[in-house]
């Protein structure tokens, strides 16, 4: 996709808008939304920076046309949500498939149908796939934001 933002314009340009917060989604309902490219990354703990690991970012696109009371009261026809999935790796930097470990891992997989004995997986496998969402709400200096609480296969 081709775009005519240029970056360095946009440091000199002026806004007169204010920017404004959506609501939050509600938490009191689950929401089928599609999977979009998912993305590893390293991270690096802000109190303990001998904490360090790898994620995967998750967004998760919903579709608000079919939540016609959502998509009313938060007045945007879609909300994407990212997630992050901390994954447990072996001393050896491969994925730790022992019981008890990646277990976030395990419910992406399992939600999205490809947790069998013998299936193949990749994170990129997952783009495209729905998956029904259930959300919690955080507060945070008196905001409340919307998250992702877990997922499940959608009916």
């Amino acid at each position: 996709m081709i775009s005519n933002f240029d970056p360095q314009m946009f440091l000199d340009a002026t806004i007169s808008e204010p920017s404004v917060k959506r609501p939050p989604l509600p938490a009191t309902r689950d929401f089928v939304g599609i999977i979009g490219e998912a993305k590893a990354r390293a991270w690096q703990g802000k109190k303990d920076p001998t904490q360090s690991g790898i994620a995967i970012d998750v967004p998760i696109e919903i579709d608000l046309s079919a939540y016609p009371d959502v998509m009313k009261l938060l007045g945007i026809p879609k909300v994407t949500l990212n997630d992050s999935i901390m994954l447990d790796l072996t001393e050896g930097g491969t994925i730790d498939n022992s019981p008890g470990k990646n277990g976030k891992l395990r419910r992406y997989r399992e939600a999205l149908n490809m947790n069998k004995p013998g299936d193949t997986w990749s994170a990129r496998a997952m783009q495209g796939r729905p998956v029904l969402v259930k959300i919690k709400h955080r507060t945070y200096e008196g905001d409340i934001y919307d998250e992702v609480d877990s997922v499940a296969k959608p009916a």
